[in-house]
């Protein structure tokens, strides 16, 4: 007679603070399972005696004996690495594959990698991976596989963000501070996922401390960050909180002051964020998480003038722009049975972008502001259906609506008020998915479908086939093929319009949304030791592109606009190597993009035939409490695409003084349909010194960075001038510092 089957399940999590581990091991008799993205797993075996091993990268392995008989319910706490050498070797693992094509960012890697002005920001990391692009430098996008960013989908919590620039891309709103693992997926996209063409960015926040409390508190040149933790039940209700905000306005607000003679003046760069969660064990297998973000930029110029011997205000003048960035989310999390687990989102997203313009005298004030506003509400449930070790299946589905309020216009004039509504939009999305995984010897075999309907003028049905196929070939050798088809019902005006550099979204209004069909195949390989190399191939072709060229047309009348398709095809080529206290990341792509647009075929905006990037770090000194770490990265790149006009137009009246108004002649570029240029190759070296040291109470830590050693002048954009063309270049030689106590 067959042995009785039984089942184990239960979370792996960090035995220091009881967060969740994503992606832990779980092995029994030569079967295997892994934890998922909530840390939660499923194993069968059958009824008697057996060895349970548990493991996750820098953490040492355990390994207990048991007596099964029925199912069992196992949570296990892993502890950091206590062996030395495995602490060495592994602690510092900077990418986990999951899969040829997607990828796990282990967060170590932030600590040791060089910083803009201090900030160490995820979205810079992802940059270095092969297949995927910044744009243009110091950018926060992620342009994947020959998409723009607007294609690709990121998720905060399971929730959708719809910008994640702060500064202009200067930083990410992802505050390393708040968060646990990110996942990448470019290839073999379960059909979970869905609404983009390109690729998605999932990024998980830390649900906080169950066992103690911590703090911590960074100071870089550009911002400053808080940040708390711990239980406010132990064990069983924990909270996190995190807050950034720049300084750069007000260091620079208060040396006006201080060197004014009755007049102020100034450019204000001004931007912070908030992470909040609270976390419930409501039991053992069941948790409920409530997170909120809100996030805020406003970048401008404002213009004082006072009498000093009454210090009372003769002329106060401010301009800028900004956007602004709301999600919230109550997310359940449970087992549902002897073999389903539960995860059920309800959640909201907000962006709203603005413009301003404020004078105010005596006897004259005049404020109008400008905003764009997209809401989203939203429903996600999934379940993962355990059938068999060797049998996973998955299932789900999720609607959302939203609301889009393109232009809304509000002026008061000496205290008189005027609105001014136009193109108000509404998007109703919903979806249902399934995907199976099915392990027959050395095979998966991934099926998966996803098939949403999409309601804004009219309905259109989208169906999407998804299937992934891998084989392990043997020890040190797999393989992957993979086919995605994706379907994308928004678009961001920031990919149609060189002049908007913040994200301004719309519903599709045409026949038919975009739609993108992908395969791609790959190889990796463990044959050396401490080494590993993998090796992908794509082609993509997408359809039913949009490019708009004149906003307002487009928003009042649909015209003004082509819808074309784009092709991409790569290489891409990964080498990691870890050994002691060395790490080291390699990564390449050989691709091709375009675009066509009626009988035209143009090289797409960040088109680059090769791009390599290169990262390396060292523990050079330790010994007790401390250790210093060096670390560098280089980026090289082909000049990107660009447009230049050759002609010029005076540019509309701008304020001089207090009243007086005047025309200057200035060069301002059309805007630009097809590029006629490329910048010159990009290139870039960074260095960064970290010294670290333990203290009775926490660490501390100095970081010491300079992005672009080598002084090469990479062009951010062009423009003409007294008709000669020039490079406006973003980042020089920049020296940078951070000091981090944590306690």
């Amino acid at each position: 007679m067959a042995q009785a089957q039984v089942r184990i399940s239960g979370y792996v999590s960090d035995a220091e603070t009881g967060e969740s581990l994503l992606g832990a091991n779980i092995r029994i008799d030569g079967n295997g399972s892994v934890t998922n993205n909530y840390g939660y797993y499923i194993i069968t075996a059958s009824a008697g005696a057996h060895t349970i091993k548990v493991s996750y990268t820098g953490y040492s392995e355990q390994s207990i004996n048991i007596s099964l008989n029925k199912d069992t319910t196992l949570n296990f706490a892993l502890k950091e690495g206590v062996e030395l050498e495995e602490v060495v070797v592994t602690a510092r693992q900077d990418i986990e594959t999951k899969g040829l094509g997607a990828m796990r960012i282990n967060l170590s890697q932030l600590s040791v990698t060089p910083m803009f002005m201090g900030e160490r920001d995820i979205i810079k990391t992802v940059q270095f991976l092969p297949g995927i692009s910044s744009g243009m430098e110091s950018s926060s996008s992620l342009n994947i596989r020959g998409g723009t960013n607007d294609q690709t989908l990121y998720l905060l919590d399971d929730v959708p963000v719809y910008n994640q620039n702060h500064a202009f891309g200067l930083v990410s709103v992802f505050n390393s501070d708040a968060l646990l693992n990110a996942d990448v997926y470019k290839g073999g996209i379960p059909s979970i996922y869905g609404n983009r063409l390109s690729g998605v960015a999932s990024i998980a926040i830390k649900d906080g401390n169950m066992k103690s409390h911590h703090q911590s508190i960074s100071l870089g040149l550009l911002s400053g960050t808080v940040a708390a933790e711990g239980p406010v039940l132990k064990d069983r209700l924990s909270y996190l909180f995190t807050a950034r905000r720049s300084f750069l306005d007000l260091l620079m607000r208060g040396a006006m002051k201080l060197m004014s003679d009755g007049s102020e003046s100034g450019f204000l760069i001004t931007f912070w964020d908030v992470n909040g969660k609270l976390t419930w064990k409501i039991k053992d297998n069941t948790r409920l998480s409530l997170s909120v973000y809100n996030g805020n930029d406003d970048l401008g110029g404002y213009n004082n003038e006072f009498n000093r011997s009454t210090n009372q205000m003769r002329y106060k003048e401010r301009v800028g722009l900004g956007w602004a960035t709301t999600t919230a989310a109550a997310r359940l999390t449970s087992e549902l049975s002897r073999n389903a687990f539960l995860s059920s989102s309800l959640y909201y997203s907000q962006l709203q972008n603005f413009d301003y313009y404020n004078v105010k005298t005596p006897d004259y004030s005049l404020g109008q502001r400008r905003t764009a506003r997209m809401q989203e509400y939203g429903w996600r449930t999934s379940v993962e259906n355990h059938l068999s070790n060797n049998n996973t299946f998955f299932f789900g589905f999720d609607a959302s609506l939203q609301r889009y309020q393109p232009d809304y216009l509000i002026s008061d004039h000496n205290g008189e008020q005027s609105r001014f509504i136009n193109g108000r939009r509404r998007l109703f999305t919903a979806a249902v998915f399934a995907y199976d995984e099915l392990k027959y010897g050395l095979w998966t075999f991934t099926p998966g479908l996803r098939a949403s309907l999409y309601r804004t003028d009219g309905i259109f049905f989208a169906i999407e086939p998804r299937l992934k196929l891998s084989y392990r070939a043997n020890e040190t050798n797999s393989l992957m093929l993979a086919y995605d088809r994706m379907t994308q019902p928004v678009h961001s005006v920031n990919e149609m319009n060189y002049s908007v550099r913040n994200d301004y979204w719309l519903p599709f209004n045409e026949r038919r949304p975009p739609v993108s069909d992908q395969i791609s195949a790959g190889w990796k390989n463990y044959s050396i030791p401490n080494l590993t190399l993998s090796l992908e191939a794509y082609y993509k072709h997408s359809h039913n592109l949009i490019m708009i060229r004149d906003l307002e047309y487009y928003l009042d009348y649909h015209t003004d606009y082509q819808t074309g398709s784009g092709r991409s095809n790569g290489v891409e080529l990964m080498a990691q190597y870890r050994y002691h206290d060395f790490n080291a990341m390699l990564s390449y792509t050989l691709s091709k993009t375009t675009r066509r647009f009626g009988s035209v075929t143009v090289p797409f905006k960040y088109d680059a035939r090769h791009d390599v990037s290169l990262f390396a770090s060292q523990v050079v000194y330790r010994r007790g409490a401390y250790r210093n770490i060096l670390s560098a990265n280089m980026q090289y790149r082909n000049g990107l695409p660009y447009y230049i006009a050759d002609v010029s137009y005076p540019s509309a009246p701008q304020p001089e003084a207090e009243y007086n108004y005047t025309w200057y002649p200035s060069d301002v570029n059309n805007i630009p349909y097809y590029p006629n240029t490329r910048l010159k190759d990009f290139f870039r070296a960074d260095l960064n010194f970290m010294m670290e040291k333990q203290l009775r109470h926490g660490s501390r830590a100095w970081q010491f960075s300079i992005l672009n050693v080598t002084a090469h002048d990479n062009p951010y954009s062009v423009y003409r001038r007294k008709g000669k063309y020039k490079a406006f270049v973003l980042i020089p030689f920049l020296p940078s510092v951070s000091f981090r106590r944590e306690f």
